[in-house]
């Protein structure tokens, strides 16, 4: 389902095609919006304006519903929920401004079809304003979706090292976990994170500076760790994930991020 989002983002056109529609699309759920039902949703306004416009459609669409981006759905969500954890994001605030010229451009189709001129709704509704809007607002929301949840798989990816180590530690891990790898922080998902859409969102707070220096510090620590593992120590290694330097820096990192998230929120 990722995958699906991130190739919406990439450009890939076909990523919302009919053949998707059967997708599993119960890990789309993030913050009160089912993503793909809201994309699915969205894409489909075209078919249902074109069906109006041809006569075929049995909805009652009202131009003065139409034009508005707060009785659907998705904008019902977007003046709720999704601005409470979301309006701090450009991304956010950027699919808000276009879903509300897509109404309007979808509203203008509307009219001019009620107004009885048919070739004009259907040329406002393959060019123009209409096609752009439906395009941004369709990749805005699959980038909104790989924000968060990619900052979401970080987090509990970082959580997961203490497991991860004491497998190894234990003998009951088949990684092959290398001590050079582990002490940096740039190589787990959480610092792809922190060096990529999370960097690109939260890297001019002082906050994110105190999470990229306090995941810098856990990854020496657990580096550390896996070398008196790898010296044959296992019950100090093992002591070591529960008392000292490494769980003192696992927690840091985890209020760290916490603290950013609370920050963000406070000066949206």
């Amino acid at each position: 389902m990722l995958d699906w989002f991130k190739n919406i983002v990439g450009g890939d056109k076909n990523s919302a095609a009919p053949e998707m529609a059967a997708a599993d699309d119960k890990g789309a759920e993030l913050a009160g919006l089912n993503f793909k039902t809201a994309v699915d949703a969205h894409m489909k306004w075209k078919v249902r304006l074109e069906s109006y416009i041809n006569g075929t459609s049995t909805e009652q669409l009202k131009v003065e519903v139409v034009c508005r981006d707060d009785q659907c759905p998705l904008g019902k969500w977007i003046y709720d929920m999704g601005g409470e954890k979301f309006g701090y994001s450009e991304t956010f605030f950027d699919m808000k401004a276009h879903h509300a010229l897509f109404h309007r451009s979808a509203g203008d189709v509307l009219a001019a079809a009620q107004s009885g001129d048919a070739a004009g709704a259907r040329k406002l509704l393959h060019g123009g304003d209409y096609v752009k809007a439906s395009e941004r607002v369709k990749m805005l929301l699959a980038r909104m979706f790989v924000i968060a949840s990619e900052g979401k798989e970080a987090i509990d990816s970082h959580i997961k090292w203490k497991g991860r180590l004491q497998a190894y530690i234990k003998g009951d891990s088949k990684e092959d976990l290398r001590i050079d790898a582990v002490s940096r922080d740039d190589q787990c998902t959480l610092g792809h994170w922190l060096n990529g859409i999370g960097g690109e969102r939260f890297g001019q707070m002082p906050a994110f500076a105190v999470v990229r220096s306090r995941h810098a510090q856990f990854h020496r620590c657990a580096g550390e760790v896996l070398a008196v593992a790898q010296q044959g120590q296992k019950e100090k290694a093992l002591h070591m994930l529960e008392d000292g330097a490494y769980p003192d820096a696992s927690v840091q990192v985890a209020e760290a991020i916490v603290t950013l998230f609370e920050k963000q929120k406070a000066a949206a």
